[in-house]
């Protein structure tokens, strides 16, 4: 029992230091534990020290004036508790660096910019035909990239070409969804 309460003092104090000026506590050296009388109870002086040891370590940390430099973040003492450290393991370029590491057709422009103009088909190699905003058009094949999002072509069918993109959820992970474009949507429509 005695063995713990010494060792409790010893770790308040321990943990407590840091903050109080130790010139009073560590005045006077620490009395060995008295031994038992020889009736075996033990005497009551040691635990009223230690409490009035512990009062006055308390009454030190009270009277501490707490300056602005307290607060001040640093990385060795003084660590902001409410700052988030997700940042470190994230990597943001990732995404960026990936879709522009891959080369597409018509990069300048997203994929509701472009229409598909026509579709070749009746050979091992089918071909497709968009054309951009500015009346440009491009043959395209099975594998390439196409628009700002690079959508990759899977499939090029007789009536439409079938996309495609990557989509980022928002737990950060990503799926793949298909999207397929038709060569002349308003005649479909009728």
């Amino acid at each position: 029992m005695r063995r713990t309460q010494l060792s409790l003092l010893l770790f308040v104090g321990i943990i407590l230091s840091p903050w109080g000026d130790n010139s009073a506590v560590h005045a006077a050296p620490p009395k060995p534990p008295a031994k038992p009388a020889a009736g075996g109870a033990a005497p009551a002086a040691p635990a009223a020290a230690k409490a009035e040891a512990l009062q006055q370590r308390l009454t030190i940390l009270r009277r501490k004036v707490l300056r602005d430099e307290d607060f001040n973040e640093t990385d060795d003492a003084n660590r902001d508790p409410f700052r988030s450290f997700l940042g470190i393991f994230t990597d943001r370029g990732s995404r960026a660096s990936i879709q522009q590491a891959v080369p597409s057709i018509f990069g300048k422009f997203s994929l509701e910019e472009l229409a598909l103009i026509a579709v070749i088909t009746g050979d091992a190699n089918p071909r497709a035909m968009f054309r951009d905003p500015s009346g440009l058009g491009q043959v395209i094949k099975r594998g390439d990239y196409l628009s700002k999002s690079g959508a990759r072509v899977t499939k090029i069918l007789s009536d439409r070409v079938v996309l495609e993109l990557a989509e980022v959820a928002s737990g950060g992970e990503t799926r793949a969804l298909e999207k397929a474009i038709l060569v002349n949507p308003e005649g479909a429509e009728k």
